[in-house]
């Protein structure tokens, strides 16, 4: 058997081929519900953050936070990094396949090479979280850079640009990934709208970049941080963290899988209703709530009774930012002109036309981060098969109003599937 060692120089030791400590290892991950890195083998693309879902007998289960690219055919060789224990470890699996809604298919690594690649655990953001950095380079003029946050973490951050602005006469342009050269520094670096945190002022250096369907996501490496800005950052990480552990825990009401033994609770939640305790951690409940006054919803219905009935619902429920419209193009406009700067969950009440599928896709496909905008199609029955899981069906809320909720979180991302 293959014993992992650790070098004393470079960091590697011996790589692991043995398929029932790989096979360990990754249930390790599945276990903890870790998360780590996958990017395709030998690019420089922003990674997709992932966990274990599932382990079969020659393939596992993927549960990605965005969408990999429609076009993306089996076979393509990706690459994972993970920490287990003491130890680092990459690894090459191969794409086989979606399986569901931000779910994949992948092989196992028949090989596990320990790393000494050390960094920080990145904390992804989706631009409906309205978390915004605003940066300003250290050139003459100057040059003012913004956009959505897309990752988080203590040694730095990852933002989609927006817009970059000229200081001394405020001329908007466009440049190309030459503009965001390695080492440039940022004297300027801001960050709003954090949870727990509305502005978060540090000073940066662009550690890289890379463009993305047609968008630039700029990597910035944070400079030394005082320790009240480390304490700061630090909290919302880990505001983050339970944020993420308690969505992607099952619900005592939930069934267990098939063929898993449901775990044993060890007590009984005292209360239904979302409270803070007293040292101050979220409880789930509470966290749902906040997910839900956070996210972004677009109701396109004709008004009516029906629509009444579903702002009812959803204000029951704690979804207060909801903007109206009276048709599904009047949606789909608002949604193109904001062209993924705040992106929701649009609601609309069952199209009848294949053209509207056929828009709501077209959508998705040209608006970059908009591909990762989840449809509820409410009181759809039967319905083509969009291909991708972000357009799905939703029944008009009736007497179970909190079943109907938890269906839309599931559509939202706002619960584990």
């Amino acid at each position: 058997m293959n014993q992992v060692r650790t070098s004393g120089g470079g960091g590697q030791g011996v790589p692991v081929e043995n398929p029932l400590r790989i096979r360990h290892h990754l249930e390790e991950l599945r276990a903890a519900e870790a998360e780590f890195p996958i990017k395709v083998e030998g690019t420089h693309t922003l990674p997709y953050t992932a966990r274990v879902a599932e382990l079969e007998k020659d393939s596992m289960h993927l549960k990605l936070i965005r969408p990999l690219p429609h076009e993306l055919a089996p076979g393509a060789p990706f690459e994972m990094l993970f920490a287990t224990a003491e130890q680092r470890f990459k690894g090459l699996l191969t794409f086989q396949g979606r399986q569901g809604y931000l779910l994949y298919r992948f092989t196992i690594p028949n090989r596990l090479v320990p790393s000494d690649q050390r960094q920080h655990k990145r904390y992804a953001f989706r631009p409906r979280e309205k978390a915004y950095v605003m940066a300003q380079d250290g050139g003459v003029p100057g040059f003012g850079l913004a956009g959505p946050l897309v990752n988080l973490s203590l040694g730095g951050l990852a933002f989609r640009v927006d817009r970059v602005v000229r200081l001394d006469d405020h001329m908007r342009l466009t440049p190309g990934l030459g503009f965001f050269e390695k080492g440039k520094t940022l004297p300027m670096l801001k960050v709003r709208d954090l949870p727990k945190l509305p502005l978060f002022e540090a000073r940066g250096m662009i550690a890289n970049a890379c463009e993305r369907e047609g968008e630039i996501i700029v990597g910035v490496q944070f400079g030394e941080l005082r320790p009240a800005e480390l304490a700061e950052l630090q909290e919302v990480l880990d505001f983050r963290e339970r944020m993420q552990r308690a969505s992607s825990s099952p619900s005592p009401a939930s069934a267990p899988r098939e063929g898993r033994p449901a775990p044993a609770q060890a007590e009984a939640s005292p209360s239904p209703s979302p409270r803070t305790n007293p040292a101050g951690t979220e409880t789930p409940a509470a966290l749902k709530l906040l997910g839900r006054r956070t996210a972004g919803l677009v109701l396109a219905m004709p008004p009516g009774p029906l629509r009444d009935g579903v702002l009812a619902a959803l204000a029951q429920g704690g979804y207060l930012r909801v903007e109206t419209v009276d048709a599904l193009h009047q949606a789909l406009a608002l949604l193109r002109a904001d062209k993924g700067a705040s992106n929701r969950v649009l609601l609309a009440l069952d199209p009848t036309r294949d053209g509207d599928l056929a828009e709501i896709q077209a959508l998705q496909r040209d608006q970059g981060e908009l591909r990762e905008l989840p449809v509820a199609l409410l009181g759809a029955g039967a319905m083509p098969s969009p291909g991708d899981g972000l357009i799905r069906p939703l029944p008009l809320p009736g007497d179970s109003i909190e079943a109907w909720l938890d269906a839309l979180d599931e559509i939202a991302g706002l619960a584990a599937s």
